[in-house]
C-alpha cells in the first residue's frame, strides 16, 4: 500500500519453480543457499542496476555497469496438483478440494549496457474434478524496464498482473509487508476469483557519488469477481519523494514523504495517508544486513453511513476520521554458503481487503533455506498478520492471520525439477462471520520442464 523498508519473505522461494512461487527475497534470499543448482535459470544480468535500493535489498550499486549486449529467453511447461482440507473461508462446514493445474512459463529477457527489459507470463488451466463449476484460467504476468538515460537518470518500472480463483495465490505472490501500495498479503478470500494489479515507476537522479533523490508513483487494484466479496473491491494510488546517502560503504540512511489514496467499495470508504519515514541500513559483511525504518503516518478518512433506507433509496450521513500513528519496522538477512535466513517486523497503516477499510497492522515473517545436496532444496517459511480495523463503519472489527510452510525442491536434470509443499493457513476473525475460525491444510506437488537459451547480442 505505502513505502514500507520491511520487505518479509515468505519462504516460498525454491530454484526453479513457477514465478508464483519464485520470490526474490532480500538480503536474505536464497542465492547463495542455491549456489550449487545445476539447473537452467536465467543468468543474472550484468547491465544496469537499479541507482536506488531498499536498504534491506543490498548495498547501493554503481548507477552503470559496462556489459556485453545479450538476450535470453527461458520456456518452461508445469503440471501440479492441489488438496485444500478446507478451501472455504470461516465456512460452517468444511469445504475439500482437490485441482490440477497445467500451463505454459515464458520469460524473455535483453540486457544492454544502459538498458535491460523483461517480460514474463505463468498461466494456464485449474480443473476442478468435483465441481466443473470452477474451473478457471489463471494468468501471471510481469513485465519490468530498467533505462540509464544518462550518468545521473535513470528509470525503473515494474508491472505484475493476477488473474486466478486460487484465495492464496496474493500470498504467493505478493509476499511481505506492503511496499508503496503493494495488497495486503495477509487477507485470503476464498471461492472468489481474484484480479489484481500493481505498478511502479521510479525516477532516479544520482546527485553525487554518494547521494541520490528517488520520485515514485504506484498503483494497485484488486477487485473480486462472481462472488459477493466484490464489494471489497479496492483502487489505490502513491506518490513518493525520498533521498538516501550513502555514509560509507556498509552504512546507508535518508528521508522520505510518501503518500496513498485508496478508494474501498466504489467510494463508500476513501482513506488518504501521508507519512515520513527516516530509514537505515548496516552491512556488517558480505553474508549479513540489518535494516530498519521509523516514522509518523497521519490517516484521513471519509465514509458514507447509511442511517435508514426505503424503496426509492437511502438517506446516508458523511463521517470523517482522522486517525495518527508512528509506524516503524526492520529487517534482518543472513545468507551463507548452504544456509539463507531473513526475518522481519513492521507495523504501519495498510489496505484492510475484506475489512473494507484502513487497518492497523501488525506484521511478522521468517524464511530459512538450506541447500541439503546441490541438486536438493529445502525451504521453512512463516508469516503473521494482526489486521485491526480503523474504518469508521466496522471498527470493532479484525482478522488474524497464520501461514506456515515447508517443502523440497528437487533437480533431476538441468530441465526437469520437482516440488512438494506443505502450507497451513490458520485465520480468526471477530465481529465478521458467524464461524470464528478457519483453518486449512494445503498439499501440493508441482513437476517443471524448462529449457533456456541465449539468444546472442
Amino acid at each position: 500500500m505505502k513505502l514500507q523498508f520491511g520487505s518479509m519473505v515468505v519462504a516460498l522461494t525454491l530454484v526453479l519453480v513457477p514465478p508464483a512461487w519464485s520470490q526474490a527475497g532480500t538480503s536474505g534470499d536464497s542465492s547463495s543457499a542455491q549456489a550449487g543448482s545445476t539447473g537452467s535459470s536465467q543468468p543474472q544480468s550484468a547491465g544496469p542496476q537499479p541507482a536506488f535500493t531498499h536498504p534491506e535489498d543490498k548495498p547501493p550499486l554503481a548507477l552503470l555497469d559496462e556489459v556485453t549486449a545479450q538476450s535470453f529467453i527461458q520456456l518452461g511447461i508445469q503440471v501440479g496438483a492441489y488438496h485444500d482440507s478446507n478451501a472455504s473461508a470461516f465456512g460452517v462446514s468444511s469445504y475439500r478440494q482437490t485441482l490440477f493445474t497445467f500451463g505454459p512459463l515464458v520469460q524473455i529477457q535483453q540486457t544492454r549496457p544502459t538498458m535491460s527489459w523483461s517480460v514474463g507470463y505463468n498461466g494456464g488451466l485449474t480443473i476442478n474434478p468435483d465441481r466443473p463449476q470452477y474451473n478457471t484460467f489463471n494468468h501471471d504476468a510481469t513485465a519490468s524496464i530498467l533505462w540509464q538515460i544518462n550518468k545521473h537518470w535513470q528509470i525503473n518500472a515494474q508491472d505484475t498482473y493476477v488473474y486466478t480463483a486460487d484465495p492464496f495465490q496474493q500470498y504467493l505472490v505478493f509476499q511481505g509487508t506492503p511496499s508503496y501500495n503493494q495488497p495486503n498479503p495477509t487477507i485470503y478470500s476464498a471461492l472468489a476469483t481474484l484480479e489484481t494489479n500493481y505498478g511502479t515507476v521510479d525516477v532516479t537522479n544520482q546527485i553525487t557519488p554518494h547521494d541520490s533523490i528517488t520520485f515514485t508513483g504506484a498503483e494497485n487494484f484488486r477487485r473480486y469477481l462472481y462472488n459477493v466479496a466484490s464489494q471489497y473491491n479496492t483502487y489505490s494510488w502513491a506518490g513518493l519523494g525520498e533521498y538516501q546517502h550513502q555514509f560509507s560503504a556498509k552504512l546507508v540512511g535518508g528521508a522520505a514523504y510518501s503518500f496513498t489514496a485508496l478508494d474501498f467499495a466504489h467510494g463508500l470508504s476513501r482513506s488518504g495517508i501521508n507519512m515520513i519515514q527516516f530509514f537505515t541500513s548496516y552491512q556488517f559483511n558480505p553474508h549479513m544486513v540489518v535494516s530498519g525504518w521509523l516514522g509518523p503516518e497521519v490517516t484521513n478518512t471519509k465514509s458514507i453511513v447509511p442511517v435508514f433506507c426505503l424503496p426509492n433509496g437511502c438517506f446516508i450521513e458523511v463521517l470523517h476520521q482522522n486517525s495518527f500513528n508512528l509506524a516503524f519496522g526492520g529487517n534482518f538477512g543472513w545468507n551463507g554458503m548452504r544456509n539463507s535466513f531473513n526475518a522481519s517486523f513492521a507495523k504501519q497503516t495498510s489496505d484492510g481487503g475484506s475489512l473494507l477499510g484502513v487497518v492497523r497492522l501488525y506484521m511478522t515473517s521468517g524464511n530459512y533455506i538450506r541447500q541439503l545436496t546441490p541438486r536438493l532444496n529445502f525451504v521453512l517459511g512463516m508469516l503473521y498478520g494482526n489486521n485491526l480495523s480503523q474504518s469508521v463503519l466496522y471498527h470493532n472489527r479484525s482478522i488474524n492471520t497464520f501461514t506456515a510452510n515447508a517443502g523440497f525442491t528437487r533437480q533431476f536434470t538441468p530441465a526437469w525439477s520437482a516440488t512438494l509443499q506443505y502450507l497451513r493457513f490458520y485465520e480468526t476473525q471477530k465481529n465478521i462471520y458467524l464461524v470464528p475460525v478457519w483453518t486449512d491444510n494445503r498439499f501440493q506437488l508441482t513437476l517443471q520442464y524448462n529449457w533456456g537459451h541465449s539468444l546472442g547480442r
